[in-house]
């Protein structure tokens, strides 16, 4: 009987046993649908990620490409108006040769003196326009405050309402830049 009873309670122990295996495997069953769901979702949060880094990566070229063309168009207007700043200092220059050939009434000796200042002078200006920097034209014009300046008003019958009168300080430009206005008489 004792035989019986041990083979009783060693059968219980492995039923038991059984019980709590199948119990652990119902407890975690992993179906082959549960596996393609979490594929899925899994293929879902990559596609996620995927956006999300192609959005920040469209974002940072069309950063770079603006950063790009900005830095080329300052580099351009820097080439095109690095002469500004020595031209304005040889304006005075210009000035001073064309006055120096104003002389009321020469004598013959200063006639060929003018005559050297003048071939200079001309030679001067012609090295300017080369390099794109050009009196302001003001003869027949009207009163353009972009590139004129005011400093006398006239009343005269034989120009028009707002018409430049005289010029009294010529205007440069730098292409399309104005670096001096012009100084002129303007009727009212």
């Amino acid at each position: 009987m004792e035989k019986d009873k041990v083979e009783q309670e060693v059968n219980e122990e492995v039923e038991e046993n059984q019980a709590q295996e199948q119990e652990e495997t119902v407890e975690e069953p992993i179906t082959e649908k549960s596996v393609e769901e979490l594929q899925q979702e899994k293929i879902a949060e990559l596609g996620e990620e995927v956006e999300k880094w192609k959005t920040d990566y469209y974002k940072v070229f069309a950063d770079m490409e603006n950063l790009k063309r900005r830095l080329q168009n300052e580099h351009a207007n820097a080439l095109k108006y690095m002469l500004q700043s020595f031209a304005e200092d040889l304006l005075p220059v210009v000035d001073n040769l064309e006055r120096s050939q104003n002389v009321a009434e020469p004598s013959e000796e200063l006639k060929n003196f003018l005559k050297g200042y003048e071939m200079i002078t001309t030679q001067f200006i012609d090295a300017l326009k080369k390099h794109g920097i050009e009196q302001i034209d003001v003869e027949g014009k009207e009163f353009d405050p972009n590139f004129h300046q005011a400093v006398m008003m006239v009343n005269d019958e034989n120009y028009g309402h707002n018409m430049i009168v005289e010029e009294l300080q010529k205007g440069y430009k730098l292409k399309d830049r104005v670096i001096r206005a012009s100084l002129v008489k303007v009727n009212e």
